[in-house]
């Protein structure tokens, strides 16, 4: 003989309808995702410093040298980054006008 209990009885029905965060839970999800990103920020600036600590070590002059090199890879590879993104659009336009001339 099974017993059945009052849970199994349920119908799908019944079952209760997923809450909306209230005010209070969004207000702290927000403090969450601030004290979180914060956080993160924090951790990254640490590596960087542990990372450049030989750098640190350096006399004046080959520091200012080495942070130059630095700098300028940077933005090397940023302007790297911007032309292969103008090639891409040039490349999508082409297409784009070639479709539109084709159909």
């Amino acid at each position: 003989m099974a017993v059945t209990t009052q849970t199994e009885q349920a119908s799908p029905s019944s079952t209760p309808a997923p809450r909306t965060p209230g005010r209070d839970e969004q207000s702290l999800r927000d403090e969450l995702r601030k004290e979180s990103q914060q956080f993160f920020r924090t951790l990254f600036r640490m590596g960087v410093r542990l990372t450049l600590a030989p750098v640190y070590l350096l006399p004046g002059e080959p520091r200012g040298h080495f942070v130059s090199a630095g700098r300028e890879f940077t933005r090397g590879f940023t302007s790297l980054a911007h032309e292969l993104a103008d090639t891409v659009d040039k490349m999508v336009d082409e297409v784009e006008s070639d479709l539109t001339r084709d159909a």
